[in-house]
This record gives structure tokens, C-alpha cells and sequence, in this order.
């Protein structure tokens, strides 16, 4: 027989983007998932600000450089970096980062990790795979994922294996 906190906690995996923003009033005292614990886990290479996977490339190129010619970072891994514009408002699967005169969606590896929802205003290192083609939203919709802060919409998507705030 499951237990009622073991249900919830299936239930939410199965929503994910769709499951409700806890209110203010929620049961906190349960320890976070490990998909956005500020700490990495025992054993694990993250840094602490990390989620996904460990940042591992070395040599970072420009957003503007990928957004200038993105067939020409298509399918290549990529680490890059940004002001975070807009986060996803339900989960936080999905982030938009910037700089002076380009953005990029990034997705969180199929939904594999996820960023805390209030990271806008801090700077990522975004490390993943360039998709071509314009950025498609996984969870259907702009609205059904919580709405982008600044209604803006990226041209050029990354699929993230590690993000790293660095503020």
C-alpha cells in the first residue's frame, strides 16, 4: 500500500510542467528534489548554483556568434552564457537567456532537471546541444508553462545538460 506522500510525489512527476506552483502555505518541511537542490548530492561533480549535469567544456561561445549562423552550431555541443530573461513560472523546465543583442530558449534535457522558478536577473552558464530550427515549446504553449516575463521569444533553442549560476 502507498503511502499519501509517496502518491503526491508520483503525481508530480507524472504533471511536470502542468503540476501547480506550491502556495506559500505548503509543507516545506519535506527535503527538496534533487533536481533543484541548491547542494549537488553526495558523490556528485556539480557545483552548488549547478543543476543538470557538471559544465564541462572549457571554451564558451557568444550567444550573438550562435544566433548569427545557429545552422552552424546545429547539433554541436555548446557552452554559453546569459542574463536568464524568463524562467517557466510552473517548474522551471525551460529558461530564456540573453545578452546585449541576442537570446536563446533552453530547454532542461527533456524535462531531466530543472532551474529554480525566481532565477531571472541572474547570470548562467548554459551548457548543451544547439537544435535547428525554431525554438518549440514543450508544454504545448507559452501560457500552459507559466508565461515568459518579458512576452519575448528566442530564435535559437538549446537543449541544457547543465546550467550554473555564477551570482
Amino acid at each position: 500500500m502507498l503511502r499519501v506522500p509517496s502518491v503526491l510525489l508520483l503525481a508530480s512527476l507524472v504533471v511536470g510542467c502542468d503540476a501547480p506552483v506550491p502556495s506559500a502555505s505548503a509543507d516545506t518541511s519535506a527535503a527538496p528534489s534533487s533536481s533543484v537542490a541548491k547542494v549537488p548530492p553526495p558523490g556528485s561533480t556539480a557545483k552548488p548554483n549547478s543543476y543538470g549535469q557538471p559544465i564541462t567544456q572549457t571554451s564558451e561561445t557568444t550567444l550573438a556568434a550562435i544566433a548569427a549562423e545557429p545552422a552552424k552550431f546545429a547539433n554541436q555541443e555548446v557552452r554559453t552564457a546569459g542574463t536568464v530573461k524568463a524562467v517557466c513560472k510552473k517548474a522551471g523546465c525551460w529558461m530564456e537567456i540573453g545578452d546585449e543583442t541576442s537570446q536563446a530558449h533552453i530547454k532542461m534535457a527533456g524535462h531531466s532537471f530543472t532551474v529554480p522558478r525566481d532565477s531571472s536577473g541572474r547570470k548562467a552558464i548554459v551548457q548543451g546541444m544547439v537544435k535547428e530550427g525554431a525554438p518549440q515549446n514543450e508544454c504545448g504553449s507559452v501560457d500552459q508553462c507559466g508565461g515568459m516575463e518579458n512576452g519575448a521569444t528566442a530564435k535559437v533553442e538549446i537543449v541544457a545538460t547543465g546550467v550554473q549560476f555564477v551570482d
